[in-house]
């Protein structure tokens, strides 16, 4: 069996088979606030098919107008963060004193009135949410939005629910609690283009690590390096928090002695190597470059000229029209 393949089961084992959970503990009901703060519509759509029936959808949609405030629904520690935004758009994680943790995915990325894409991390979550931070039932933590992708559905907060041990709970019940039964409808619109699942973002399964990584490092790809870890059974925090501490050092250097490489406790070259193989993401008969923190720089600087000069035209042909 290819490596890509033999990975690509284990997801699907870890996901459906070792964690009974996942499938069957659906009716337990958290204490919590509603996240929305407004006007909202949901109903029960946890595991729906998804991508054509290969995904299952693990949380639940709830409709609402964007730019709606967001809250904490419990007291508690926010463990990530997206900055920047993900493929999956700006996101918050915050975690109990019981080790419940509440996800809010495809938080607001726009600028207020519009759908321009451009509204930044300033219009996506309020002064002061950041890793760490204690927030309180009922506080603002960010906007209702249609960020990552979710660009081409109807504004809504995916929300999610994970026990203690990573374990799938459905939050259609804790929500319906929540809210005295307010905004449940069948009828509520169904964003099905949105198709992303807990597991393919731990996996990413065509993610490409680039970058060097070590002690101190905070940012997105460390947290998709705890979850790709977690999912190959090296990484066991509690919660995927995008910091690089001595947990994700550890981490690193078990599976470095496995693969037989030299045990820096780093995401250096040769760890690259080896986990993009391990994800399917290196061909050697199509290299993908390991790109330095200048190369990576001068790309990405390349990237945003390149959308400056797409902009500017859009801007130009717009102030043509009378």
């Amino acid at each position: 069996m290819h490596i890509a393949s033999r990975v690509l089961a284990l997801f699907l084992i870890a996901s459906f088979v070792a964690s009974p959970t996942t499938l069957f503990a659906e009716e337990v009901v958290r204490v919590i606030d509603f996240p929305v703060k407004g006007e909202y519509t949901f109903r029960n759509d946890f595991h729906e098919p998804r991508g054509g029936g290969t995904r299952l959808h693990i949380g639940t949609d709830i409709i609402a107008a964007k730019m709606t405030p967001l809250v904490a629904v419990v007291d508690g520690i926010i463990n990530f963060v997206a900055r920047p935004q993900v493929r999956w758009g700006y996101e918050v994680e915050i975690q109990d004193s019981e080790g419940y943790s509440y996800d809010y995915l495809h938080i607001n990325n726009d600028t207020p009135g519009t759908d321009d894409g451009a509204g930044g991390e300033v219009h996506a979550y309020p002064s002061g949410i950041q890793r760490g931070a204690t927030v309180s039932r009922g506080q603002v933590i960010g906007w209702v939005g249609d960020s990552g992708n979710a660009e081409d559905t109807v504004p809504h907060l995916h929300f999610e629910i994970r026990g203690p041990n990573h374990e799938v709970i459905n939050p259609y019940f804790s929500l319906v609690a929540a809210s005295g039964g307010k905004g449940v409808s069948q009828n509520a619109p169904r964003p099905t283009s949105v198709d992303v699942t807990f597991d393919e973002r731990k996996a990413g399964l065509r993610y490409i690590f680039t970058k060097e990584l070590s002690v101190g490092a905070e940012s997105s790809e460390v947290r998709q390096l705890q979850m790709t870890l977690r999912a190959l059974g090296h990484f066991t925090h509690p919660s995927d928090t995008g910091y690089f501490g001595e947990v994700t050092a550890s981490a690193i250097r078990v599976y470095q002695n496995k693969k037989k490489i030299p045990e820096t406790g780093k995401l250096d070259a040769k760890t690259r190597f080896e986990l993009n193989a391990d994800l399917g993401t290196y061909d050697p008969n199509v290299y993908i470059p390991f790109y330095s923190d200048k190369e990576a720089k001068a790309i990405e600087l390349q990237r945003l000229l390149t959308l400056i000069a797409k902009l500017q035209a859009q801007l130009k042909a717009l102030q043509g029209v009378r």
